[in-house]
């Protein structure tokens, strides 16, 4: 389970117990002489929040349905990053705070982290103890609530050799105001909206990348990459988008009723004919045999081609054993074959410029139907919706994308949930 530095106490009950809990580590702290003076009022504020965040944490790790450590982020990036993104629960005090933990037996430690490349270090792996339980009350998910982010506005640089990207500090402008309201906007309505969860009122679960899935977790951000205004942008951080496509129709409730997913279909090669200012074809683009084999190897070709810089020279990860009968060249032949129109773009490095395209596209489309009053949960090149608001996302999808394009058609599709 990844560490939330924003998850926090909704209840009353809750709050009072970490305020009785953060009286208690205080008095220890004291006790063991680990404190040559006393705290600043603002180092004093940060301490107690910390404290709150890591209790919240610990005791959603114990509600988890898999077993789970709790992954906390000890480097120095974390906790004196650059100071846009700075969080004011990580910090001296954090460090501090971990290690009273650890010598009151209220946290175990399970693996310490430790450094993989010049950039990057995995996190330290904890979990929670029977002491620590003793100061706190009987919990369920919805005894949580989450802050907003310090900063939703992301821009990363380039990936280094390790696949690594770093945290730009960049200055504020009229465009990053912008950029940033629109996605405040989004998430004043996301925080507004009739959100459930059905099925974690006692329990919780992971999501795909070690976040709780909980309806607490509905703000939004929005990273851009290769210090670039105009390449990547996607959303990130609901608990919908990690969330297996399954689960969403059995547990999402808009307005008291299930989903629609409204999906754009291929996206990303469409939107990559939009550039070539090529028609846009018919049929699946994924399918470049024309009898559905090997989609998903194709597929991921594909994104590949978009997305690097010369000729491909290896298979990306994992498609190879999705394409048995071809080799590398035969496969790359049947792809040039059947995209002809934008076979010049391969190579070029043009998918996160695409991909800016594609974000671009869904706030459009978010937006309009949140003015219009229909709740909508991004994902990247779909919306999910009440199912009674399904057919009014399709049009706003349409229109968005043949406004932005020129083009007179748009594919989308509409699944509801397998159950109907």
């Amino acid at each position: 389970m990844r560490f939330d530095p924003q998850l926090r106490a909704r209840t009353p009950e809750l709050r009072a117990a970490i305020g009785r809990l953060t009286q208690h580590l205080i008095t220890q702290e004291d006790r063991l002489c680990l404190r040559s003076r006393a705290r600043k009022d603002e180092d004093r504020r940060k301490f107690i929040i910390a404290i709150e965040a890591v209790a919240c944490n610990l005791l959603i790790q114990g509600l988890l349905r898999e077993d789970a450590a709790l992954a906390v982020p000890l480097d120095n990036n974390m906790m004196w990053g650059a100071n846009r993104y700075r969080n004011p629960v990580y910090g001296q005090h954090f460090l501090g705070l971990i290690d009273l933990l650890e010598r009151l037996k209220l946290l175990k430690p399970i693996t310490k982290g430790y450094r993989f490349s010049k950039t990057a270090k995995a996190p330290s792996l904890f979990s929670t103890t029977t002491r620590l339980r003793k100061h706190l009350p009987k919990v369920a998910p919805n005894s949580f609530r989450r802050e907003q982010e310090p900063e939703v506005l992301i821009l990363k640089s380039g990936r280094d050799d390790d696949g690594n990207a770093t945290l730009i500090d960049y200055s504020e402008s009229k465009k990053t105001r912008t950029l940033r309201r629109q996605v405040q906007r989004i998430n004043d309505w996301l925080l507004d909206a009739d959100i459930e969860l059905v099925g974690t009122r006692d329990a919780a679960r992971l999501g795909r990348e070690g976040e709780v899935i909980a309806s607490y977790r509905r703000t939004l951000r929005r990273t851009f990459n290769n210090k670039s205004w105009q390449q990547g942008g996607r959303l990130s951080g609901g608990f919908w988008m990690t969330m297996p496509r399954e689960n969403r129709f059995r547990q999402i409730r808009m307005n008291g009723m299930p989903v629609a997913d409204v999906d754009y279909q291929q996206l990303f090669p469409r939107l990559a004919y939009v550039r070539a200012r090529a028609p846009q074809p018919t049929g699946d683009l994924y399918d470049a045999m024309g009898d559905g084999t090997g989609r998903d190897g194709f597929k991921l070709l594909l994104n590949a081609l978009l997305f690097t810089r010369g000729p491909l020279m290896r298979w990306p990860r994992d498609c190879s054993p999705l394409l048995p009968q071809l080799n590398l060249k035969q496969a790359l032949a049947r792809l040039e074959q059947k995209h002809e129109p934008i076979a010049h773009l391969f190579g070029t490095g043009i998918g996160f410029e695409l991909m800016f395209l594609e974000s671009e596209l869904l706030i459009a489309v978010v937006t309009h139907l949140f003015e219009s009053g229909i709740p909508a949960l991004p994902l990247h090149d779909a919306v999910l919706v009440a199912e009674p608001n399904a057919e009014a996302a399709k049009a706003a999808m349409k229109h968005a994308f043949c406004a932005g394009s020129a083009q007179s058609r748009a594919f989308i599709k509409v699944e509801f949930s397998p159950t109907k």
